[in-house]
């Protein structure tokens, strides 16, 4: 038996933590959830924890979610690929292209998603390149 993908989700409202970690497991991934910036900082230093995967929220209750992005980007020196989930942005918003083109975050979702496009993102985001 394969070992099951760990996807750490980010997220400061649990309807949504619970949401995106109960169809992620259904889908055969394994889930963390941080509810802060901060938790997903602690989780992701903790011994033993990684993650394949990373979905942040772009606006948490105690950071940006870009900012986190970039913290566990250039701070912490983690190559694990990002997903950016937003009710308040869209793709085309500007502040968004620039993380895509950057390679900040490898896709975006907006809020409220759809079962089978988030999945299929995250799907994406785990194949090599």
């Amino acid at each position: 038996m394969t070992e099951r993908q760990m996807v750490l989700i980010v997220d400061d409202e649990p309807d949504v933590c619970w949401a995106l970690s109960t169809l992620a497991r259904q889908h055969g991934f394994a889930t963390a959830t941080a509810a802060s910036g901060a938790e997903a900082i602690r989780w992701l230093t903790q011994p033993g924890n990684s993650s394949q995967l990373i979905l942040i929220d772009a606006k948490l209750s105690d950071m940006e979610g870009a900012d986190l992005a970039k913290r566990i980007r250039y701070e912490m020196f983690c190559i694990t690929p990002m997903i950016m989930v937003s009710g308040y942005f869209y793709k085309d918003d500007i502040v968004v292209q620039e993380m895509l083109r950057t390679g900040l975050i490898l896709a975006f979702a907006t809020k409220p998603f759809r079962h089978d496009e988030i999945i299929k993102t995250m799907r994406a985001a785990l194949q090599p390149a």
